[in-house]
């Protein structure tokens, strides 16, 4: 019978907390080159596209950070479980 094998769940969730980091930082980068935007219209358009990206970014880190969660959570049981079943497997 062949084993019944669950991979890369804690690089996943390590994984998607790394991508949370980044989106993190990125409002330090919109700050940053916000001078840089030229002409006042451009300049105005830029803001207002930063400021929707900047609530949208904040939705999308705490959907990350929660699934990353939620997958670090099953990483845990299913190691759990494994040793669990490997345990009761010995004492037979």
């Amino acid at each position: 019978m062949a084993d019944l094998v669950v991979k890369d769940l804690a690089d996943l969730s390590s994984t998607l907390k790394a991508l949370v980091a980044q989106f993190q930082g990125a409002l330090g980068l919109e700050e940053e080159f916000r001078d840089e935007w030229g002409q006042a219209n451009a300049n105005q358009s830029m803001s207002v596209f930063a400021d929707n990206w900047t609530h949208n970014r904040y939705n999308l880190e705490e959907d990350m950070g929660g699934y990353a969660d939620k997958v670090a959570e099953v990483d845990k049981a299913w190691a759990e479980a494994e040793t669990d079943l490997a345990n009761s497997m010995e004492s037979q």
